[in-house]
């Protein structure tokens, strides 16, 4: 049992309206739920930009997000985003098996997620890109989206 209460539905109006829009229809997520019953909190929380769908797509940012909390060994919360978000990314099941078993160059990707798939395993091996690693992603395809992909791993 958690020590502090998350909040329970019927949720205010304003709250409902935020987690509509984070979860896409999904109910709320228990993080959310227990940092939204302090006012304060869940405004830093939002203001933070943590939640902002900056410059990455939704199945980049889960593909990045998904990789990234398999190489840590973070199960639980890789688990509640392929719970709440593979479907609405489009990931298959052979995507969801390959971001914790697969390699950067799997088959299943395309060569933009591959791209995507190798600097989240540099970032996380190294804290960085090499040339070869950062050329990938300096493609016109990837000029928004090299900022978007440390932030969507490192959180």
């Amino acid at each position: 049992m958690s020590r502090i209460a998350p909040l329970e539905p019927p949720y205010a109006g304003e709250i409902q309206e935020q987690f509509d829009r984070i979860m896409r229809g999904a109910p709320p997520l228990m993080l959310f739920r227990v940092i939204a019953g302090n006012a304060r909190t869940w405004e830093k929380f939002r203001a933070g930009s943590l939640l902002d769908r900056g410059p990455l797509s939704l199945r980049e940012r889960e593909i990045v997000i998904d990789r990234t909390c398999a190489l840590t060994g973070c199960e639980y919360e890789w688990g509640v985003h392929i719970a709440a978000f593979a479907a609405a990314a489009h990931l298959t099941d052979e995507q969801v098996r390959a971001t914790v078993l697969g390699k950067a160059d799997a088959p299943c990707w395309s060569k933009a997620e591959q791209a995507l798939i190798g600097a989240a395993d540099a970032l996380h091996a190294s804290a960085t890109l090499d040339d070869a690693e950062f050329s990938a992603l300096k493609r016109d395809a990837f000029r928004s989206i090299r900022f978007g992909i440390p932030k969507s791993g490192g959180f």
